[in-house]
């Protein structure tokens, strides 16, 4: 018999795959504990895959079918990188595709960033259009911390949702990666840099926060 995440007591059900095993699930982790203290009504998992592009959604797929998930959320976190055009492009593709679908038990979407996920990071504080490599965007984050008189930036650090959202402008990371996203309207993902779709995610998960931080987010 299939192993099965329960939901009935919950209105939303949201599955959260990324690629890297600790900066992307610290991040949303804090969005989690946030959202659970706040809402009972909303189950968040998230899964730290440690594949990337298609290697990732082919890890979903099994999750999903080994758990029986149905009438969930399903978003995969993943970076462009070094990896290849075709496996990257394809994964959002799919994802597409599998959301427009009405016979699937699920609704699928990508968050996806070109470069890397910290270009989501980066926008928390400035509008950044130059295509960067991902050791820039680690120099640039250490800087910025270092103007804000907090610690410096440390990859993997478990409190980078606390301190993206107090110390940084998450509405203005949000207003920024939108207007990035307006710019590469019409390219493939892949030659869309630098891009993100995370704060699609965010502004999701965001309705769910306590009033507080929610303003954080919203205007």
């Amino acid at each position: 018999m299939k192993k099965r995440l329960h939901r009935q007591d919950y209105d939303k059900l949201y599955l959260i795959f990324t690629e890297g095993t600790k900066t992307e699930p610290y991040y949303f982790e804090g969005f989690k504990k946030a959202i659970e203290k706040n809402t009972k009504k909303v189950l968040i998992e998230i899964v730290g895959v440690g594949k990337a592009t298609t290697k990732l959604l082919e890890f979903a797929d099994e999750f999903i079918e080994e758990f029986a998930i149905e009438n969930a959320e399903i978003w995969l976190v993943t970076d462009k990188d070094d990896f290849q055009d075709t496996h990257f492009n394809k994964l959002v593709s799919e994802c597409e595709k599998r959301d427009k679908r009405k016979d699937l038990n699920n609704w699928w979407h990508a968050a996806w960033s070109n470069e890397c996920f910290e270009l989501w990071f980066i926008l928390h504080f400035s509008f950044y259009q130059a295509a960067a490599t991902r050791n820039e965007y680690y120099r640039m984050l250490k800087a910025q911390f270092q103007k804000l008189g907090s610690k410096t930036y440390v990859k993997n650090d478990p409190e980078i949702f606390n301190i993206l959202s107090t110390k940084g402008n998450p509405q203005l990371a949000i207003h920024y990666a939108k207007k990035l996203y307006e710019e590469k309207k019409g390219q493939i993902p892949s030659s869309a840099k630098p891009c993100t779709t995370v704060f699609k995610l965010v502004e999701e998960l965001a309705r769910y926060l306590p009033k507080d931080l929610q303003e954080r987010y919203y205007r």
